[in-house]
């Protein structure tokens, strides 16, 4: 079974920057997904007056046309958060989606990509979602411009 897959990248840092990678199609089929902005940022915090920090919302737009089953959106990072030889795990990066279905809440992961919305049949016109990621605030992160890519997915079979 062919898979189409249109895919955004983003740069999670204290920012994110996204860009698009064609995938093979399946004849007729189209996907379109944009995400803005392209940067967030976590604003510095106080970990014992503020253990989770947000970031603003990204927008997420998506559409899915000449489709006739299920479709999926997910993310996938490259790695954990990276400043110099300083690391602190992706899975401190959780997401608050809306509306739900169909997006969900989720925690990041550098292995396995994770389901961010889900749906059947087409959408069209486009629709959009919020995407909130947080940050678990600690003193044990050694200070830096903390940087990694997030791969954003939307496939349909």
């Amino acid at each position: 079974m062919r898979t189409r897959l249109l895919e955004r990248a983003l740069m999670l840092a204290v920012g994110l920057a996204w860009f698009s990678a064609p995938a093979a199609a399946q004849p007729g089929l189209r996907l379109d997904i944009s995400i803005t902005p392209a940067t967030i940022t976590f604003p510095l915090s106080d970990p014992d007056t503020v253990p989770i920090i947000s970031a603003t919302p990204i927008q997420v737009t998506y559409r899915v046309r000449q489709n006739n089953g299920p479709w999926t959106l997910t993310v996938l990072a490259s790695g954990d958060l990276i400043a110099g030889a300083s690391t602190v795990d992706i899975s401190n990066v959780t997401w608050v989606a809306t509306p739900a279905p169909p997006f969900q809440n989720g925690v990041l992961s550098k292995t396995v990509a994770q389901r961010l919305a889900s749906g059947t049949d087409n959408i069209n016109p486009a629709r959009q979602g919020q995407v909130t990621f947080r940050l678990a605030n600690s003193w044990t992160y050694t200070a830096g411009l903390y940087t990694q890519t997030i791969v954003f997915t939307l496939t349909a079979p």
